[in-house]
């Protein structure tokens, strides 16, 4: 049985004008934090694809138990570490617990469910953020495909505009798929996402800012004593 990983980014587009002839049972991860435009991609699809699994998680819950996910964590404000040191107003988490525990473990649980046995994935090599397996490799019984996996972000813009004949304005963002306006993780590739949020989204901006100062003000005192003990 055949899936898609569907994010509402460029590759998974592309992925879904490649495979749709197959009708890949689509699979979309709503961690309700997503952007009105990854909305509009994703309804887009909703309507085509012959199924489509919308598979539900929440973001805000499990950050409000886990933390605020960040690229550096201060071990002493996570949950394991507020055991040993006490309770701290601003919880921490790795960004990789936070993308797991709200879509890549979702997920992994529906393909299960659903019994896929084989799932397209927009991932590409020249990316700086990937999964271990690549083409062909099987986890868990599931084989992964990654049709575009040698694809460069020219190669999959233009397949897109032979397909479309125009992009959505949004797909210039590193991170086309939108998952979360209020992320604070991947700073260095999330430079145009926050900008774009500022500037089209003010209210989620002001959410995003709150977190993101929070974070700050546990982040910078710890470097300080990294510096200061240099």
């Amino acid at each position: 049985m055949l899936g898609l990983a569907f994010s509402g980014g460029k590759d998974s587009l592309a992925c879904w004008y490649l495979s749709k002839v197959e009708k890949p049972i689509v699979f979309w991860v709503n961690t309700g934090k997503a952007y009105p435009e990854t909305l509009e991609i994703v309804d887009e699809i909703r309507r085509e694809a012959s199924e489509f699994i919308e598979v539900n998680s929440d973001q805000q819950l499990q950050n409000d138990l886990c933390g605020i996910p960040s690229d550096v964590v201060p071990i002493n404000n996570t949950t394991l570490g507020m055991v040993l040191t006490g309770k701290k107003p601003v919880k921490v988490q790795s960004y990789l617990g936070c993308c797991y525990e709200n879509i890549s473990g979702p997920l992994a649980q529906a393909v299960k469910e659903k019994g896929i046995t084989k799932l397209i994935r927009g991932q590409r090599t020249q990316e700086s953020h990937k999964a271990t397996s690549r083409n062909g490799d099987i986890v868990l019984g599931v084989e992964y495909l990654h049709p575009i996996e040698t694809w460069t972000s020219e190669d999959v813009f233009n397949y897109l505009l032979e397909q479309r004949g125009s992009l959505p304005a949004h797909y210039h963002i590193a991170h086309s798929s939108l998952d979360c306006y209020d992320c604070t993780a991947f700073v260095e590739e999330s430079k145009d996402r926050v900008e774009w949020t500022r500037n089209k989204h003010p209210d989620f901006y002001a959410v995003y800012a709150k977190r993101m100062n929070a974070l700050k003000s546990v982040l910078l005192p710890n470097l300080r004593l990294l510096e200061n003990n240099a």
